[in-house]
């Protein structure tokens, strides 16, 4: 594990206050999702540690004009969507009238630490000076942006593939957005997806580790938009998708057991960087992680719209097919087995061997099991065709994947296609995440 420090500008800050007897309180959020610990220092004097989302006392103003205020804030990349760090830094009197107020940004090393040091003075103004401050100090924290760098992790099949039918999985495993991936179908396949997630396209100061997990229905966190393109031996196709997730829970044992896991690493991270048990911390963000990626039960919704062209042109391109779907995954005790079931309709208009308008309805489910670096899973779908009266048509297939490193996945995948001809399915797929930022992606 690494710790990446950011010293922050300019050193040191001022702070300025309205009246020698303005009681002064400090309050440090941790923002995109990730967790943080904090030590503020007088004059080399240790005052506060540990969370200060809340405000926290640290004297009187004219007695800390003139005084060097150092503030350590550890934050540790926890959050499985991105590595970028946000923090926002204030201090305000007892009437709440902001006196500063900064967003700070850096990234942390992938699974690492961002260790921000700010130093804080203090100056007594007069009223009129005061408010004009004030004023200026909420815009420029207001305003203050930084570029969010991209990188990434492995992506899932995309709704276009699945739309498709030229996917390993058609049944996906839950999963989590990322800032933008990219998806190949095959070795020896024209096929590729990008898939983006806007929500963690920008940061977000006030999004404290606890909403991730307590909220159930994160719907623009999960939120992705996607294009696929398919080239087949007679036609090429161009689909695009959205993805979500409607409902997560993770039960009240486990919500208990991720506060007090978040309370300790809070802790461990109200140190100096050099004091840091990197050890310790490294197991405790695995231990969570292990946890937030694992939801005891929820439901994801996706759907996709797909047009084909024989001549490969987009002159050409016609409307072919949409649909829409729901999965559910329940992981029973919480741990590496878990169930997922899928119910989908699409209207094909001319796709394949459907030549003409069709309504089918997929309805199926998927077993899966982790194994470290291992993932198998088996999967059963059947489809039925309402237009033509067809209900006996399926999907079956095995499925593994195997996690090569941290930015690259090998897919295979072994079975039987829907289709009756042409239908023995014999894939192997790389998916990885690129970019020059992190924002990590599916699993």
């Amino acid at each position: 594990m690494e710790i990446k420090k950011h010293q922050l500008e300019p050193r040191p800050r001022e702070v300025k206050a309205q009246s020698p007897q303005d009681e002064i309180y400090l309050s440090i959020k941790i923002g995109n999702g990730q967790i943080g610990g904090n030590k503020v220092s007088l004059d080399g004097t240790v005052i506060a540690k540990g969370n200060l989302t809340g405000p926290t006392f640290i004297g009187i103003s004219k007695n800390l004009e003139g005084a060097e205020i150092e503030i350590e804030t550890n934050v540790l990349d926890v959050n499985s969507f991105t590595n970028n760090c946000v923090i926002t830094t204030t201090f305000h009197n007892q009437k709440n009238k902001v006196l500063f107020a900064k967003i700070d940004k850096g990234d942390s090393p992938d699974n690492g630490v961002a260790s921000f040091n700010g130093k804080y003075i203090f100056k007594i103004l007069s009223v009129l000076f005061f408010l004009f401050y004030t004023f200026d100090q909420n815009i420029n924290a207001q305003n203050t942006s930084d570029k969010v760098e991209l990188k990434g992790l492995e992506t899932p099949s995309s709704p276009g593939f699945i739309l498709l039918d030229q996917t390993p999985a058609s049944i996906e495993r839950p999963t989590t957005p990322q800032g933008l991936g990219l998806s190949l179908l095959g070795f020896q396949q024209n096929g590729g997806a990008l898939e983006f997630a806007p929500f963690w396209l920008t940061t977000h100061p006030d999004l404290a580790a606890e909403t991730m997990y307590k909220n159930k229905i994160p719907l623009l966190t999960h939120f992705s938009v996607s294009l696929a393109a398919v080239k087949s031996d007679t036609a090429s196709y161009l689909a695009g998708g959205i993805r979500s997730r409607l409902f997560q829970s993770f039960g009240n044992r486990i919500i208990t057991k991720l506060d007090s896991l978040k309370r300790v690493i809070e802790n461990e991270l109200s140190k100096s960087p050099d004091d840091i048990d990197l050890n310790k911390i490294e197991k405790l963000r695995k231990d969570y992680v292990n946890i937030t990626e694992k939801p005891v039960f929820n439901i994801d919704f996706a759907a996709a719209i797909g047009g084909g062209s024989n001549s490969n042109s987009f002159n050409d391109l016609a409307f072919s097919r949409w649909a829409a779907w729901l999965s559910l995954n329940l992981r029973p005790k919480g741990d590496d087995f878990y169930i997922t079931t899928l119910a989908r309709y699409i209207n094909n208009e001319k796709y394949e061997e459907y030549i003409v308008n069709a309504d089918l309805v997929d309805i199926g489910a998927r077993l899966n099991y982790d194994i470290s670096k291992f993932s198998i899973s088996i999967e059963y779908l059947q489809r039925m065709n309402f237009t033509s009266k067809i209900y006996d048509n399926f999907r079956i297939a095995a499925i593994g994947s195997y996690k090569i490193n941290e930015n690259m996945y090998l897919t295979t995948t072994f079975g039987k296609n829907f289709s009756d001809v042409n239908n023995i399915i014999a894939l192997a797929g790389v998916n990885f995440g690129f970019s020059n930022s992190k924002i990590k992606a599916y699993q």
